[in-house]
């Protein structure tokens, strides 16, 4: 005898269920597409991680970054990047990639004895000069600007 002679067919579902699961699934799928959209509205223009240029080189020059810090007593240090953050990082700071420029400038200032923390980036192309300098003890960063001369 075969299962099929044997054993009722499911119940049918009810109407409402399916309107409240495909209510879920829907609102599931459109949370799919919104969520990815809220970085375009973002104030960081270089923040590419939901565009097809994240599986891609980077299509900009790379920028010559360098840091240093002034200690109380007046003298100045430079910082090696490369010992200090990722790797990764490193490029997202050459970027200028303002959140993680701003949060290297904040945990330089965290060590003892440090007066203020400047990062400089170098770039070859319309981009420029980019000097960002932080107080320790101040709230924000101030960022500099100078375009490339031609």
């Amino acid at each position: 005898m075969r299962s099929v002679e044997t054993e009722p067919p499911p119940p049918h579902p009810n109407p409402k269920d399916r309107r409240r699961s495909g209510v879920f699934i829907g609102a599931f799928i459109l949370l799919q597409f919104l969520i990815p959209l809220t970085y375009l509205s973002r104030e960081d223009a270089a923040d590419d991680r939901f565009t097809w240029r994240t599986f891609s080189e980077p299509g900009a020059p790379a920028c010559e970054t360098s840091a240093s810090l002034e200690t109380l007593d007046g003298r100045h240090e430079e910082l090696a990047l490369e010992k200090l953050i990722h790797r990764d990082w490193v490029d997202y700071v050459g970027r200028n990639r303002r959140i993680v420029v701003e949060a290297f400038l904040q945990k330089q200032c965290e060590a003892e004895g440090v007066l203020e923390v400047e990062l400089i980036n170098r770039c070859k192309d319309d981009r420029g000069i980019r000097e960002y300098r932080l107080r320790c003890g101040g709230e924000r960063s101030h960022e500099t600007a100078r375009t490339a001369a031609r």
